[in-house]
């Protein structure tokens, strides 16, 4: 890296730690903010990036309170974790793209996908080491036990153990697009913006909804589902397997979110460019859906 770009990134780092430090202080007495409402209770966000867009995956280290995201500046990009709990960024070595990201919960290795395969980043040793598939593009991945990934514009979803790769029959005809797999091992994914669910045990997956989601599980495991355009957050009620709204973002473009290990949301605001933190400032709010001035749905949110 040369030294103006150094000192450029460096100044930014400086600044944005200043900024979400403050933040991060000052959140939990915004009463008067109801920036998303969620199961009746307001949250504040607070700024963890912004200024250059984030691409790919978020992932979330639990134990550690870790969240892991790449962004883009000039023609690279560069991938990062940031500590929630001690309010600083982490750089990642050796990667200069990635698009796909997940946890191994147990140890804490990230595996990072992108144009040459998967490479695994060990925290405790600060060392990213090619892992596998360096001949693929890597889409989508999901650590459930084993590594589950999707290869670019390929159909089917696949499993990586033991250095083999094999694929998940069900799913071989479709491309999937986003995909999480629960608590009960129910896959729920995308494909041609239609949701599916493949129940563990089934041989075929069937259609679970026409409407566009992005898909994240909780630190339970339990599936959740943002619509952008509405900006609503709906789970699964696994008494009745249904969806059903949990509450609404205030504002933005809610594109992709993780579930840190209290449970709160960081997401990804794609209008702003910005990804958030979201902590309850314990005021009561409401969600009401009114229709905008294109017709569509919108999900505003209002402090009671």
């Amino acid at each position: 890296m040369k030294w103006p770009e150094y000192y450029t990134v460096r100044k930014m780092i400086y600044l944005l730690l200043v900024l979400n430090f403050t933040a991060f202080a000052t959140a939990v007495l915004r009463r008067g903010v109801c920036d998303a409402c969620l199961d009746s209770a307001c949250y504040s966000k607070t700024q963890i990036f912004k200024d250059y867009p984030v691409s790919g995956q978020l992932a979330i280290d639990r134990k550690e309170n870790l969240v892991y995201f790449h962004y883009e500046v000039s023609d690279s990009g560069r991938t990062f974790a940031f500590d929630l709990d001690d309010i600083r960024f982490l750089t990642i070595p050796d990667i200069e793209f990635s698009f796909a990201k997940t946890v191994d919960p147990t140890t804490g290795d990230v595996y990072i996908g992108g144009a040459t395969g998967i490479y695994k980043y060990n925290p405790k040793t600060n060392v990213t080491s090619v892992y596998a598939l360096n001949d693929k593009a890597i889409w989508n991945m999901q650590f459930k036990d084993v590594l589950y990934y999707t290869i670019v514009m390929n159909k089917g979803l696949n499993i990586y153990e033991n250095k083999r790769s094999r694929s998940v029959t069900a799913l071989n005809n479709f491309v999937v697009d986003d995909f999480i797999i629960d608590k009960r091992d129910n896959i729920y994914f995308m494909s041609n913006f239609t949701m599916y669910k493949l129940k563990k045990g089934d041989k075929y997956p069937s259609e679970f909804s026409n409407i566009l989601y992005s898909l994240s599980t909780d630190v339970h495991g339990n599936a959740y589902f943002v619509q952008r355009e509405s900006r609503g957050l709906y789970k699964i009620d696994y008494g009745t397997g249904r969806l059903v709204e949990m509450g609404a973002f205030g504002s933005g473009i809610p594109l992709k979110s993780v579930f840190d290990r209290l449970n709160n949301v960081i997401y990804y605001d794609a209008e702003s460019s910005k990804l958030y933190y979201l902590v309850p400032n314990y005021a009561i709010c409401k969600v009401k859906t009114e229709t905008d001035i294109l017709g569509k749905l919108k999900m505003k949110v209002s402090q009671i």
